[in-house]
């Protein structure tokens, strides 16, 4: 309906204002952008996963399932145990594509 898809919209512009995606003088000139892949990756800060042994293969599980917000937090929660596993960093990228999360999913893709 019309009014889920505005509240849907409402909720990812909120969320876009919350991780400094936007602001007013984006574009103004001399104004210097940081683009998201110096900012780097924005996790959620309240993960109940954050410290659950095994995140990473509970991450998988719920990605065939097709679960994407769970699976999301379980990639974010095993790249925090593990910030250099390029394989928790990619299956985030692509669940954060899938997502429709383009920009977060650049960001994980490039690391």
């Amino acid at each position: 309906s019309d009014t889920e898809f505005w509240d849907k919209m409402q909720a990812e512009w909120e969320e876009m204002a919350r991780r400094n995606w936007i602001s007013e003088n984006q574009e103004a000139p001399g104004h210097v952008t940081i683009s998201t892949i110096e900012k780097g990756y924005y996790f959620h800060t309240e993960n109940p996963f954050k410290d659950r042994p095994g995140a990473f293969e509970e991450g998988l599980k719920k990605m065939k399932e097709g679960d994407l917000p769970v699976t999301i937090l379980y990639l974010e929660a095993a790249i925090l145990q593990e910030p250099n596993d390029a394989e928790a960093w990619q299956f985030l990228g692509i669940t954060q594509a899938e997502n429709e999360n383009e920009q977060a999913a650049i960001v994980a893709l490039q690391r």
